[in-house]
């Protein structure tokens, strides 16, 4: 798994940094660079988002707001679905049951977002596994967010045929525990001015005393985080407000541009990732979500200041310099190797690349990775030979790509 950022805070790289990657990297020679079908130069600028893609878009600005599963338990660094945009009452049939989404309070939900992470495969082989869910609800007003927690979580209770109860320190939150025999699950309902918290942590029997802490860290912290996003307001808030109501840009800090595309019929296939959350722009928290080594990815994102980075068919990372970019593909690189992936030569006529391979299941995945002064661009496939064009490709955009961008 890999996956809308906020902010592209990052400061131009100074002249004397330029100057000095350029002098490093060996002369390439771009005509002689196989790119097979891959388009060679940026996307024209994404325009604001439209009624038919404003809460995919949304949702992918309020994944820097979420908390990321490690941050509640720091063993749970095994990313797993659902972790996507949430667009509607439909798609959150993909993180609870059906019974608290169909409850008359959820017509008003907006839109969110929802992690799940798991611990490591090595956790279950050992009896600790626990894992979570981590979902932000908006509706349309705090009444709304109300109605709707108390709803879902009366309706969890009868579905679940479980207990509901409270926790000190959390007077707003409404808690389910199920007894599973040798599993134990909680759930959490926070209603959170326009927000609903939702929160699913499972353990084993021997566990359970992690259930309430970790609960009560998780509505902690994501309340504190949410309160942060700067959302999009809705019509009748603006009104209220009386400012001019302005659909969020897709690509507000021109990086997604620089990204390999996907066409509109493949996002719809099957991509690795649901369609909604793919085609975006994503900060630290974002890319974690999704990331095979969470910890590692949002480190060194924050550290060197890339705060927007594109994904769709490859994935772009801006640092704020060329010193981050370079961090970026050394700790990727390093990473990597510790996850069983040896290095192999790059394509023909640019050296510079860093691509790795590992067996997985019957076939081989290549993941290349290549960095062109504050940027870096990073693709994935199966088959050798078009994970070379990929990255030729990718290295020709970002020959072209604004090295002074804010």
């Amino acid at each position: 798994m890999l996956v809308a950022g906020c902010s592209g805070d990052g400061e131009a790289a100074s002249e004397h940094t330029a100057a000095s990657s350029k002098a490093a990297e060996p002369p390439i020679d771009l005509k002689v660079l196989n790119t097979g079908k891959y388009p060679t130069s940026p996307r024209p600028p994404f325009p604001r988002s439209t009624p038919a893609n404003i809460l995919q878009v949304e949702g992918q600005r309020m994944a820097e707001y979420i908390v990321v599963p490690f941050e509640i338990d720091q063993d749970l660094t095994n990313a797993k679905l659902p972790t996507m945009v949430i667009t509607g009452k439909n798609n959150m049939k993909a993180v609870m049951a059906p019974e608290p989404v169909d409850v008359p309070a959820n017509d008003a939900v907006v839109g969110g977002y929802v992690a799940t992470a798991g611990t490591p495969d090595s956790s279950l082989r050992a009896g600790n596994q626990r894992s979570i869910n981590n979902m932000v609800v908006r509706y349309l007003t705090p009444a709304d967010a109300g109605k709707a927690a108390d709803q879902m979580a009366a309706a969890s209770a009868k579905a679940e045929n479980a207990t509901t109860t409270k926790i000190d320190g959390l007077p707003d939150t409404t808690v389910i525990k199920k007894d599973d025999g040798d599993k134990q699950t909680i759930m959490a309902y926070t209603p959170h001015n326009t927000y609903v918290l939702y929160q699913w942590y499972q353990t084993t029997t021997k566990q359970q005393d992690l259930l309430e802490p970790t609960i009560k860290k998780a509505v902690t912290l994501q309340g504190k985080l949410i309160d942060q996003f700067p959302a999009t307001p809705t019509k009748a808030e603006a009104k209220a407000k009386g400012i001019e109501a302005k659909d969020p840009m897709i690509d507000q800090n021109k990086v997604l541009i620089y990204a390999l595309p996907y066409s509109d019929e493949e996002l719809k296939k099957s991509t690795g990732m649901p369609s909604g959350s793919m085609r975006a722009v994503y900060g630290p928290r974002g890319m974690a979500m999704t990331s095979s080594d969470p910890v590692t990815d949002f480190n060194v994102l924050s550290e060197v200041g890339s705060t927007a980075n594109g994904v769709e068919r490859s994935t772009v990372y801006r640092a704020r310099d060329d010193a981050g970019a370079k961090k970026i593909v050394d700790t990727f690189v390093a990473a990597n190797r510790t996850q069983g992936m040896g290095n192999v030569a790059g394509p023909q006529g640019l050296p510079i690349a860093k691509c790795q391979s590992k067996a997985v299941n019957e076939s081989t995945m290549f993941i290349c990775l290549v960095q062109k002064g504050r940027y870096v661009g990073s693709v994935t496939s199966n088959n050798k030979a078009d994970a070379y064009q990929q990255i030729s490709a990718q290295y020709t955009i970002l020959t072209k790509a604004d090295q002074n961008a804010k």
